[in-house]
């Protein structure tokens, strides 16, 4: 019955631009000082499944439904196909000693098995953890590390970076496991390709609480180094039913948006519980993106907004038919109302704005068909309430006043995995979440972002953490203090851009602009580089010697108004 009702819903694509259920007017209840804005659309109804019992419940009438497809080489994998390999490589895992509640990092850019792997480890109850795949060796190894991780899935083109970050972390190699074509046997990893040939009928999976933590992707949350956002199945699970309500993906999606990006993971569920192909692409190429999206002509496509600026601006686009493409979901990092314009007006897409984080799986606001204003990222998605606080008093604030936004539903984390402080910091009492982000709700119910007071800069939809750019700067000799802020690139999109004191300015061998941004370079993942410098003569602190980053923030914002 779960499975029908989502099939339903993807049936109904030719109510396009009309409302799928009669809206409700905006709630706000007032409780003595707490104010709370209620969603304007009906409770869903969230069942008690993981996505893995889901898959199951669908092989009756998708068995033979592509689920996933290579937009590199076309190759289809069914529903039927994708949970046999499933099945079979998470009964070689638990031969491997693998079972519910153990971590293991899956570090790989989009490509088929990777669905298989999460479908996999879910069926478990076993947690996966996402991993860049641009990582280093070191970097990977700090995720292994936080996770307590024993086991890692990589890609066969990213397994040196995978055993190396082994190696430094006491993971055995034997129990690393690549995706693509096969496994260098004299590494001693194992090929998810052999092991899905292995069946076992008897094998019995045991019934997965969807409580359960099954996801623990990273995140700076508002400020700091990268914590583990510990995610349930219910979690995952709720958010996409949540965006199922107000997104018909049509017989085809976009798998472009990195699945390792809790954007692009809670996509790939979103198209599972609505029996659409997802077409999958490694990574954004011009030809391949327009490829895909004209052969399979696809209605929707999620996007990060430099995809947007290349659309508004790129003369390859006209050789492409992308007349089927319908509109555009950005997500993942700010867009500017001007870029929508520009994307409207060259190819008559319409760009809808979504709105979340990492601890929210990840949406709470996204942008409908049929409801929307410029410059707002939506209303509220069913299942979720939201309160803004005003950053000064602490109190509730009514409609049209701008504060801290926070909010509460099923998709909303269990916690960060192993930190109580920041649970404590980033929770209400009533387990509102803290997203460090100002806006405002105003009388029909849409939210608006108006500022940020999280430190966290977001470089085409990764999140950079500037207490580490700052902890790799502050290791260059020549350097005696830094300082990373979100700059602006000549489109206006967010960049990591370092404030920095030289311990000698005078020295006529002074280190350059370029020579910073080349040191960083060389110590990080190339999302995290940082893509300005400015040298000052000192970084503001406060009495107690905290960096006084808004201040500089401040400045920088108040430069681009100019």
């Amino acid at each position: 019955m779960f499975a029908r009702r989502l099939i339903h819903s993807t049936a109904r694509a030719g109510l396009r631009g009309a409302p799928r259920v009669l809206q409700r007017p905006l709630l706000t209840f007032r409780s003595f000082s707490m104010i709370v804005h209620d969603s304007p659309h009906p409770q869903v109804d969230i069942p008690n499944k993981t996505i893995w019992d889901v898959v199951e419940d669908q092989l009756d009438t998708h068995k033979d439904k592509p689920a996933f497809i290579d937009g590199l080489t076309h190759e289809k994998l069914t529903f039927g196909r994708l949970h046999e390999r499933a099945r079979n490589f998470a009964i070689a895992l638990t031969k491997d000693g693998v079972k519910q509640g153990d971590s293991v990092i899956l570090h790989s850019f989009n490509c088929l098995d990777y669905p298989t792997a999460v479908l996999a480890l879910t069926s478990l109850g076993a947690v996966c953890s996402p991993a860049s795949p641009m990582f280093l060796p070191d970097e990977l190894a700090v995720q292994v590390k936080a996770s307590k991780a024993k086991y890692i899935i990589t890609h066969k083109e990213l397994e040196s970076t995978a055993v190396e970050a082994a190696k430094l972390c006491g993971v055995d190699t034997k129990f690393i496991y690549t995706m693509g074509h096969g496994a260098d046997a004299e590494k001693d990893v194992q090929s998810i390709d052999e092991l899905v040939k292995i069946r076992d009928d008897s094998f019995k999976f045991e019934t997965i609480d969807p409580e359960t933590n099954v996801l623990l992707p990273f995140s700076s949350g508002t400020t700091g180094v990268p914590k583990g956002v510990a995610l349930s199945a219910k979690n995952i699970l709720s958010n996409a039913l949540q965006v199922d309500h107000v997104e018909d993906l049509g017989g085809y999606s976009l798998g472009l948006l990195p699945f390792f990006h809790i954007y692009g993971m809670m996509l790939l569920h979103l198209s599972l519980c609505q029996g659409a192909a997802k077409v999958i692409l490694p990574r954004f190429n011009p030809e391949t993106f327009l490829n895909a999206l004209s052969i399979y002509k696809i209605r929707a496509a999620h996007i990060a907004p430099p995809v947007a600026l290349f659309l508004a601006h790129h003369p390859m686009v006209e050789k492409y038919d992308i007349s089927a493409t319908e509109f555009l979901v950005s997500g993942g990092a700010p867009m500017g109302k001007e870029v929508e314009k520009l994307v409207k007006d060259r190819l008559g897409v319409t760009v809808k704005q979504a709105y979340g984080m990492t601890e929210a799986s990840p949406a709470v606001n996204y942008a409908e068909d049929a409801y929307r204003k410029p410059g707002s990222v939506g209303r509220l998605l069913p299942n979720t309430q939201l309160r803004v606080k005003c950053t000064a008093t602490g109190v509730d604030l009514p409609i049209g006043e701008s504060g801290e936004l926070l909010y509460k539903g099923p998709q909303v984390m269990i916690g960060y995995s192993n930190n109580a402080e920041a649970n404590k910091s980033v929770f209400t009492e009533d387990r509102f979440l803290r997203t460090g982000d100002i806006g405002y709700i105003d009388s029909d119910g849409f939210v608006f972002i108006v500022d940020r007071v999280k430190e966290l800069i977001k470089y085409k939809g990764h999140q950079v953490a500037p207490a580490e750019l700052e902890d790799v700067l502050n290791h260059h000799p020549q350097i005696s203090d830094a300082c990373c802020i979100r700059g602006k690139d000549a489109f206006g999109e967010e960049i990591p851009k370092a404030y920095v004191v030289l311990k000698d300015p005078t020295n006529a061998a002074k280190l350059t602009e370029e020579g910073v941004m080349d040191f960083v370079a060389s110590k990080v993942a190339p999302f995290k580089k940082v893509r300005q410098v400015e040298f000052i003569d000192a970084i503001p602190k406060s009495a107690t010697g905290k960096i006084l980053r808004r201040e500089l923030q401040v400045h920088e914002n108040q430069r681009h108004k100019k």
